[in-house]
Protein backbone atom coordinates (compact mmCIF):
# COMPACT_ATOMS: atom_id res chain seq x y z
CA UNK A 1 0.00 0.00 0.00
CA UNK A 2 1.22 3.48 -0.85
CA UNK A 3 2.61 5.20 2.29
CA UNK A 4 0.33 8.21 1.92
CA UNK A 5 -2.63 5.90 1.46
CA UNK A 6 -1.81 4.16 4.71
CA UNK A 7 -1.85 7.55 6.43
CA UNK A 8 -5.12 8.51 4.74
CA UNK A 9 -6.66 5.20 5.77
CA UNK A 10 -5.61 5.95 9.35
CA UNK A 11 -6.96 9.49 9.02
CA UNK A 12 -10.31 8.16 7.81
CA UNK A 13 -10.50 5.77 10.77
CA UNK A 14 -9.81 8.62 13.20
CA UNK A 15 -12.41 10.84 11.53
CA UNK A 16 -15.00 8.05 11.68
CA UNK A 17 -14.36 7.56 15.39
CA UNK A 18 -14.59 11.32 15.99
CA UNK A 19 -17.84 11.55 14.02
CA UNK A 20 -19.35 8.70 16.04
CA UNK A 21 -18.43 10.44 19.29
CA UNK A 22 -19.84 13.74 18.06
CA UNK A 23 -23.09 11.98 17.15
CA UNK A 24 -23.27 10.49 20.65
CA UNK A 25 -22.62 13.88 22.24
CA UNK A 26 -25.21 15.55 19.98
CA UNK A 27 -27.76 12.90 21.01
CA UNK A 28 -27.34 13.63 24.74
CA UNK A 29 -30.34 15.96 24.90
CA UNK A 30 -32.58 13.36 23.28
CA UNK A 31 -31.28 10.63 25.58
CA UNK A 32 -31.85 12.93 28.58
CA UNK A 33 -35.45 13.49 27.48
CA UNK A 34 -35.92 9.73 27.11
CA UNK A 35 -34.56 9.16 30.63
CA UNK A 36 -36.77 11.90 32.07
CA UNK A 37 -39.91 10.85 30.15
CA UNK A 38 -41.07 8.29 32.79
CA UNK A 39 -40.60 10.93 35.50
CA UNK A 40 -42.65 13.47 33.54
CA UNK A 41 -45.34 10.84 32.95
CA UNK A 42 -45.49 9.94 36.66
CA UNK A 43 -45.56 13.62 37.64
CA UNK A 44 -48.44 14.29 35.25
CA UNK A 45 -50.37 11.33 36.65
CA UNK A 46 -49.84 12.57 40.21
CA UNK A 47 -50.78 16.12 39.24
CA UNK A 48 -54.00 14.84 37.65
CA UNK A 49 -54.89 12.85 40.78
CA UNK A 50 -54.04 15.78 43.05
CA UNK A 51 -56.18 18.10 40.94
CA UNK A 52 -59.09 15.65 41.07
CA UNK A 53 -58.77 15.30 44.85
CA UNK A 54 -58.71 19.07 45.31
CA UNK A 55 -61.74 19.44 43.05
CA UNK A 56 -63.68 16.76 44.96
CA UNK A 57 -62.72 18.34 48.29
CA UNK A 58 -63.97 21.69 47.04
CA UNK A 59 -67.21 20.05 45.94
CA UNK A 60 -67.55 18.35 49.33
CA UNK A 61 -67.05 21.62 51.23
CA UNK A 62 -69.61 23.32 48.99
CA UNK A 63 -71.95 20.39 49.62
CA UNK A 64 -71.46 20.71 53.38
CA UNK A 65 -72.41 24.39 53.14
CA UNK A 66 -75.50 23.53 51.11
CA UNK A 67 -76.51 20.85 53.63
CA UNK A 68 -76.11 23.30 56.51
CA UNK A 69 -78.18 25.91 54.63
CA UNK A 70 -80.91 23.34 53.87
CA UNK A 71 -80.99 22.23 57.49
CA UNK A 72 -81.45 25.84 58.58
CA UNK A 73 -84.30 26.29 56.10
CA UNK A 74 -85.85 23.04 57.27
CA UNK A 75 -85.69 24.19 60.90
CA UNK A 76 -87.26 27.51 59.89
CA UNK A 77 -90.16 25.86 58.05
CA UNK A 78 -90.81 23.44 60.94
CA UNK A 79 -91.00 26.39 63.28
CA UNK A 80 -93.43 28.08 60.89
CA UNK A 81 -95.48 24.92 60.81
CA UNK A 82 -96.07 25.29 64.58
CA UNK A 83 -97.49 28.77 64.02
CA UNK A 84 -99.87 28.20 61.08
CA UNK A 85 -103.55 28.96 61.72
CA UNK A 86 -105.30 27.25 58.82
CA UNK A 87 -105.05 24.16 56.68
CA UNK A 88 -104.03 26.07 53.57
CA UNK A 89 -100.98 27.56 55.25
CA UNK A 90 -100.24 24.17 56.82
CA UNK A 91 -100.23 22.45 53.42
CA UNK A 92 -98.04 25.18 51.92
CA UNK A 93 -95.47 24.86 54.69
CA UNK A 94 -95.57 21.06 54.45
CA UNK A 95 -94.85 21.37 50.73
CA UNK A 96 -91.85 23.58 51.46
CA UNK A 97 -90.62 21.11 54.09
CA UNK A 98 -90.93 18.18 51.63
CA UNK A 99 -89.03 20.14 48.97
CA UNK A 100 -86.20 21.04 51.34
CA UNK A 101 -86.03 17.46 52.69
CA UNK A 102 -85.65 16.16 49.10
CA UNK A 103 -82.92 18.70 48.40
CA UNK A 104 -81.22 17.81 51.67
CA UNK A 105 -81.26 14.08 50.89
CA UNK A 106 -79.86 14.72 47.39
CA UNK A 107 -77.03 16.85 48.77
CA UNK A 108 -76.26 14.34 51.53
CA UNK A 109 -76.14 11.54 48.92
CA UNK A 110 -73.75 13.62 46.81
CA UNK A 111 -71.55 14.25 49.85
CA UNK A 112 -71.44 10.52 50.66
CA UNK A 113 -70.51 9.75 47.03
CA UNK A 114 -67.72 12.33 47.18
CA UNK A 115 -66.41 10.89 50.45
CA UNK A 116 -66.28 7.40 48.95
CA UNK A 117 -64.50 8.77 45.87
CA UNK A 118 -61.98 10.63 48.04
CA UNK A 119 -61.35 7.45 50.04
CA UNK A 120 -60.65 5.67 46.75
CA UNK A 121 -58.40 8.45 45.40
CA UNK A 122 -56.21 8.81 48.49
CA UNK A 123 -54.33 5.45 48.15
CA UNK A 124 -54.02 6.00 44.39
CA UNK A 125 -52.35 9.34 45.04
CA UNK A 126 -50.01 7.72 47.56
CA UNK A 127 -49.08 5.04 45.00
CA UNK A 128 -48.49 7.78 42.42
CA UNK A 129 -46.17 9.64 44.82
CA UNK A 130 -44.23 6.45 45.52
CA UNK A 131 -43.91 5.68 41.78
CA UNK A 132 -42.75 9.23 41.10
CA UNK A 133 -40.09 8.98 43.81
CA UNK A 134 -38.87 5.63 42.41
CA UNK A 135 -38.66 7.00 38.87
CA UNK A 136 -36.85 10.11 40.04
CA UNK A 137 -34.27 7.94 41.80
CA UNK A 138 -33.82 5.74 38.72
CA UNK A 139 -33.59 8.76 36.43
CA UNK A 140 -31.03 10.35 38.73
CA UNK A 141 -28.79 7.31 38.45
CA UNK A 142 -29.20 7.17 34.67
CA UNK A 143 -28.56 10.90 34.25
CA UNK A 144 -25.43 10.67 36.37
CA UNK A 145 -24.24 7.80 34.18
CA UNK A 146 -25.08 9.80 31.07
CA UNK A 147 -23.10 12.76 32.35
CA UNK A 148 -20.07 10.54 33.06
CA UNK A 149 -20.33 8.91 29.65
CA UNK A 150 -20.63 12.29 27.91
CA UNK A 151 -17.56 13.56 29.74
CA UNK A 152 -15.60 10.47 28.66
CA UNK A 153 -16.72 11.01 25.08
CA UNK A 154 -15.63 14.65 25.18
CA UNK A 155 -12.18 13.63 26.42
CA UNK A 156 -11.91 10.89 23.80
CA UNK A 157 -13.03 13.32 21.10
CA UNK A 158 -10.44 15.87 22.20
CA UNK A 159 -7.74 13.19 21.96
CA UNK A 160 -8.97 12.11 18.50
CA UNK A 161 -9.06 15.71 17.27
CA UNK A 162 -5.51 16.07 18.51
CA UNK A 163 -4.43 12.94 16.66
CA UNK A 164 -6.15 14.14 13.47
CA UNK A 165 -4.53 17.56 13.73
CA UNK A 166 -1.13 15.93 14.23
CA UNK A 167 -1.55 13.43 11.39
CA UNK A 168 -2.80 15.71 8.61
CA UNK A 169 0.43 17.78 8.23
CA UNK A 170 2.46 14.57 7.82
CA UNK A 171 0.47 13.43 4.76
CA UNK A 172 1.68 14.32 1.28
CA UNK A 173 -0.07 17.57 0.35
CA UNK A 174 -1.31 16.36 -3.05
CA UNK A 175 -2.62 13.10 -1.56
CA UNK A 176 -4.31 14.97 1.25
CA UNK A 177 -5.96 17.39 -1.17
CA UNK A 178 -7.29 14.47 -3.21
CA UNK A 179 -8.58 12.84 -0.06
CA UNK A 180 -10.29 16.04 1.13
CA UNK A 181 -12.01 16.53 -2.24
CA UNK A 182 -13.27 12.96 -2.21
CA UNK A 183 -14.29 13.18 1.45
CA UNK A 184 -16.61 16.10 0.66
CA UNK A 185 -18.56 13.72 -1.57
CA UNK A 186 -18.18 10.67 0.67
CA UNK A 187 -17.74 11.85 4.27
CA UNK A 188 -15.75 9.28 6.29
CA UNK A 189 -15.69 6.89 3.31
CA UNK A 190 -13.26 8.45 0.85
CA UNK A 191 -10.87 5.49 1.05
CA UNK A 192 -12.27 2.14 -0.07
CA UNK A 193 -10.95 -1.39 -0.33
CA UNK A 194 -10.40 -3.07 -3.67
CA UNK A 195 -11.43 -6.74 -3.65
CA UNK A 196 -10.32 -8.45 -6.80
CA UNK A 197 -11.28 -5.86 -9.40
CA UNK A 198 -14.31 -4.62 -7.40
CA UNK A 199 -14.42 -1.27 -5.59
CA UNK A 200 -16.15 -1.98 -2.30
CA UNK A 201 -17.27 1.65 -2.13
CA UNK A 202 -19.49 1.60 -5.22
CA UNK A 203 -19.55 -2.14 -6.09
CA UNK A 204 -18.28 -1.46 -9.60
CA UNK A 205 -15.39 -3.34 -11.26
CA UNK A 206 -12.43 -1.30 -12.41
CA UNK A 207 -10.11 -2.08 -15.31
CA UNK A 208 -7.60 -4.86 -14.59
CA UNK A 209 -4.68 -2.55 -15.44
CA UNK A 210 -5.89 -0.03 -12.83
CA UNK A 211 -6.40 -2.83 -10.31
CA UNK A 212 -2.79 -3.88 -10.87
CA UNK A 213 -1.62 -0.36 -10.12
CA UNK A 214 -3.55 -0.41 -6.84
CA UNK A 215 -1.92 -3.71 -5.85
CA UNK A 216 1.58 -2.42 -6.67
CA UNK A 217 0.99 0.51 -4.31
CA UNK A 218 3.41 2.81 -6.10
CA UNK A 219 0.88 5.62 -6.44
CA UNK A 220 -2.55 6.61 -5.26
CA UNK A 221 -5.29 5.27 -7.56
CA UNK A 222 -8.90 6.39 -7.59
CA UNK A 223 -11.91 4.35 -8.64
CA UNK A 224 -12.93 5.26 -12.18
CA UNK A 225 -16.60 5.23 -11.18
CA UNK A 226 -16.83 6.86 -7.73
CA UNK A 227 -13.35 8.47 -7.41
CA UNK A 228 -12.69 6.85 -4.02
CA UNK A 229 -9.05 6.21 -3.16
CA UNK A 230 -8.44 2.48 -3.45
CA UNK A 231 -6.30 0.15 -1.35
CA UNK A 232 -5.73 -3.59 -1.15
CA UNK A 233 -5.57 -5.58 2.07
CA UNK A 234 -2.51 -7.79 1.95
CA UNK A 235 -3.10 -11.40 3.02
CA UNK A 236 -1.37 -12.35 6.26
CA UNK A 237 2.08 -13.83 5.81
CA UNK A 238 2.17 -17.62 5.92
CA UNK A 239 3.62 -19.06 9.12
CA UNK A 240 6.25 -21.69 8.50
CA UNK A 241 5.51 -25.00 10.25
CA UNK A 242 7.84 -25.83 13.13
CA UNK A 243 10.85 -27.94 12.21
Amino acid sequence: MHPSLEQLHRLQDLERQAAALRADIDAVDQRRREIEAPVVEAQQALDALTSTIEERQTQRRAGDRDVAASQQRLTKFRQQLMAVTNSREYEAVQHEIATVEAELKSREDQTITLLFELDDLAPKAEDARRLLAERKDAAGVSLAGLADETQRHRLELAALDGSIAALRPTVDAAALATYDRTAKRYPRFAVAELKGDLCVGCNVKIRPMLASEVRRGEKIVQCENCTRLLYVVKPPAAVAPPA
